[in-house]
């Protein structure tokens, strides 16, 4: 038997699916990707064991896919080497929902709206959250340590993640399936495989901290009078809110316009046209209008604000998430677009800010720069749209050596939340040192020596051999 009819056998009726019907598999957000022999999709961790398994056998390389909803080139083939795409669409399942013990067992393959509402339904809160929770899944969601809206409550993925099953890249699984809160008997190893973007192993089922319900939640959107006083805002929030205060966005006024232009449905929330609007929401399990008014007519007394609305209804909050989530600016913009997942210092997002825009500016004056995103935690989403022309190249170049020297040198990352895939991996070496870029390689060739776990992304894969 050949290769594919031995993986067809392993996976199954209805475990995969052939190149030419398998188009939306083998392209993500920045185009075609490179050809598979096939889709797998696996119904249970032992068909995904075995198939792993014959694929370390033949040196066929694995391309873990969850909701193929990420930015950076992740999750599609991009070397030129015989690969299958696995996609853990077929394990969605819900496993458990322990409400004693506050935890959520589930498949890799369920989305993260599938999990917040199995939890919902018991009172509880799966925390990781954002635009794409209909599609994006868990696995996906701990292969990248996802971010999102509520990172400012509850952190990042990884600080949700209790214990995790793992395929590995020789076909075996570990089981560390330990929903401990406490668990110091030796190396703590699913933190090798957060974050590694299925570089080391796929996750088939994982267990989750689960929080307790804020049903309520209210809103205001608010234009800073001055962005050089944005975090004395955030500390004013943060002292007026306390742990009530669930998110703090940032939002252009250029996306803020686009939105309102695209969808209709949305309605404008304040007539003043500004280039930065914040949205701050507090959440709890009784009213918080006492409370958001209170950090409404203090920053507005300390000249904080220039104009604020609250939200009065349930509609009108939703509106606001509605537009928040409506900030990704390749919906609204043509040309070449360069991307940088930011994170500096809380402190140091008005300067990056104020460094940034003219830079993009000076360097190519026909550019759209475009910023948004998390205040809270540091995180902003930046973008420069170029016309792409024989300049192109070129200016790309320069655009990326200034923008991330920048971002370097005002201590952040180049990489916050979207993950490193084939779109960072080489721009990322630069703002880590010898030492750690020889551990991040000895940990793949440790686990992955033959470099067939997820090849091109995190880790050039003629250095990860």
């Amino acid at each position: 038997m050949t290769f594919t009819e031995r993986a067809k056998t392993i996976l199954g009726p209805g475990g995969w699916l052939s190149p030419e019907d398998a188009t939306g598999y083998l392209a993500d957000v920045h185009g075609p990707g490179g050809a598979a022999l096939l889709v797998a999709r696996p119904g249970s961790t032992e068909a995904l064991a075995g198939l792993v398994a014959l694929c370390a056998a033949h040196g066929v390389a694995v391309i873990p896919q969850g909701g193929n909803t990420n930015l950076c080139r992740m999750a599609v083939p991009t070397e030129p080497r015989e690969a299958v795409v696995v996609s853990l669409s077929r394990m969605a399942r819900v496993v458990e929902v322990n409400t004693a013990a506050a935890t959520m067992t589930v498949e890799a393959g369920c989305t993260i709206a599938a999990a917040q509402e199995a939890a919902a339904a018991h009172g509880l809160v799966f925390a990781p959250d954002w635009g794409a929770r209909g599609t994006a899944t868990v696995g996906g969601a701990v292969a990248t340590n996802g971010g999102g809206l509520n990172v400012l409550r509850y952190g990042t993925t990884r600080e949700q993640v209790l214990g995790v099953e793992v395929v590995l890249p020789d076909g075996r699984v570990w089981n560390g399936l330990r929903g401990l809160i406490k668990d110091n008997s030796g190396y703590d190893l699913k933190h090798l495989f957060i974050g590694s973007e299925g570089t080391l192993g796929l996750f088939t089922r994982l267990v989750f901290r689960l929080h307790p319900a804020q049903p309520v939640s209210q809103s205001m959107m608010a234009v800073p009078s001055d962005m050089t006083r944005l975090m004395e805002l955030f500390a004013l929030a943060r002292e007026v809110g306390g742990e009530r205060l669930t998110a703090f966005e940032l939002m252009p006024g250029i996306g803020v316009e686009k939105a309102l232009e695209k969808y209709p449905a949305l309605t404008r929330p304040l007539d003043t046209r500004a280039d930065w609007y914040l949205l701050i929401r507090l959440s709890d399990r009784d009213s918080v209008t006492d409370v958001l008014a209170d950090l409404f007519e203090q920053a507005f007394e300390a000249g904080l604000v220039s104009d604020a609305v609250m939200a009065g209804s349930g509609a009108q909050e939703a509106n606001l998430w509605a537009l928040r989530e409506q900030m990704i600016p390749i919906q609204y913009f043509d040309g070449a677009m360069l991307k940088w997942d930011v994170s500096v210092p809380l402190d140091r997002i008005a300067a990056f800010l104020d460094a940034a825009l003219p830079a993009v500016r000076e360097l190519a004056d026909d550019a759209i720069p475009y910023a948004a995103g998390h205040v809270g935690d540091g995180n902003i989403h930046f973008a420069a749209f170029l016309p792409d022309d024989i300049r192109l190249p070129a200016r790309r170049a320069a655009l990326y050596e200034r923008i991330d020297r920048l971002i370097w040198d005002l201590g952040g990352s180049i990489v916050a939340e979207h993950g490193v895939g084939a779109l960072f991996r080489d721009r990322m070496r630069g703002q880590k040192d010898s030492v750690e870029i020889d551990l991040m390689h000895r940990v793949k060739a440790a686990l992955d020596p033959r470099g067939l776990m997820n090849p091109g992304k995190l880790l050039a894969d003629d250095e990860s051999r």
